[in-house]
C-alpha cells in the first residue's frame, strides 16, 4: 500500500482558525494514540488555544502577512521520525484576495490512514470545500497536480478520489447534489454541506485492478476523464 494525504481545501477568510485547528489536532492525536504532537523544534505542543496561537503568529510570513501561517506537527519527535511518523501541515490564515487557499492536511504510510469516522469528524470541523484521501501512486498515473492547475480557482475537482468530501457549490460544477448522489460508486451521501463520495469500502488501493475500474467509471460519469 503506497503513501497517503488526507487533505482538506478551505477558502481563505483572513482568519486562523485557532479553535477549528485545536479541536482538529485533538481528533488527530485520540486516532493516532498519541500523548503529544511534536513542532519541528522537537518539543511537544501546547495544545491550548493560546498555545496554538503564539504558535501561529510566530509562523505568520514575515514579508507577505497576507499569506498567513504555515507549521507543521508531527505524531514523532522530529528527530526520531520513521515510517510510523504522521505528518500534519497547516497554511493557515490567508487573506481572501489571496489566490492560495488555507489546507489542513495528514501525510502517512498507507497503513496508519485514520478511520474514517475521524476523517468525517474533521471535515465536520472545517467545513472546506473539498476534501480527500489521496493515494500518492494514484495522483501520480492520473496527473492530478497539472489537472487542478488548469482549474480556476479550484472551482472543480481535478479527480474522484476513493474518500472525497465536495461542497454544495463543488457539486454543481459536476452536477449538482442530486446528479452526484446517483454515481456509480460504493457509497455517495449527502453530508456536512455538500456530498461524500467512497468508490470503494475502506481505502482506495490504486494496485486493485476493481478500485481502478470503479474511479474510472465515476470520473466518466462527472465528465472528468
Amino acid at each position: 500500500m503506497s503513501h497517503y494525504t488526507f487533505r482538506q481545501w478551505c477558502r481563505p477568510i483572513g482568519d486562523l482558525r485557532i479553535p477549528e485547528i485545536m479541536m482538529f489536532l485533538y481528533t488527530m492525536k485520540e486516532d493516532f494514540g498519541c500523548a503529544d504532537l511534536y513542532g519541528a523544534n522537537n518539543r511537544p505542543v501546547d495544545m491550548t488555544l493560546e498555545g496554538l496561537q503564539r504558535v501561529l503568529e510566530k509562523n505568520i510570513h514575515k514579508k507577505f502577512p497576507t499569506l498567513g501561517a504555515s507549521v507543521e506537527f508531527f505524531t514523532i519527535p522530529p528527530r526520531q521520525r520513521d515510517d510510523d511518523t504522521v505528518r500534519i501541515e497547516i497554511f493557515t490564515g490567508r487573506h481572501p484576495d489571496e489566490i492560495s487557499i488555507d489546507t489542513y492536511d495528514l501525510s502517512m504510510d498507507g497503513r496508519l490512514v485514520p478511520d474514517f469516522q475521524y476523517l468525517r469528524d474533521s471535515i465536520q470541523i472545517f467545513e472546506p470545500f473539498e476534501a480527500c484521501l489521496e493515494d500518492d501512486e494514484n495522483e501520480y498515473r492520473l496527473d492530478a497536480f497539472e489537472r487542478q492547475q488548469a482549474i480556476p480557482k479550484f472551482d472543480k475537482p481535478a479527480i474522484i478520489r476513493g474518500f472525497h468530501y465536495l461542497d454544495e457549490f463543488m457539486t454543481r460544477s459536476i452536477g449538482g447534489i442530486d446528479y452526484c448522489i446517483n454515481a456509480p460508486a460504493w457509497k455517495v451521501e449527502k453530508f456536512c454541506q455538500g456530498i461524500l463520495i467512497q468508490l470503494v469500502k475502506g481505502v482506495f488501493d490504486s494496485e486493485n485492478p476493481a478500485h481502478l475500474k470503479i474511479q474510472r467509471e465515476a470520473m466518466d460519469y462527472f465528465g472528468l476523464l
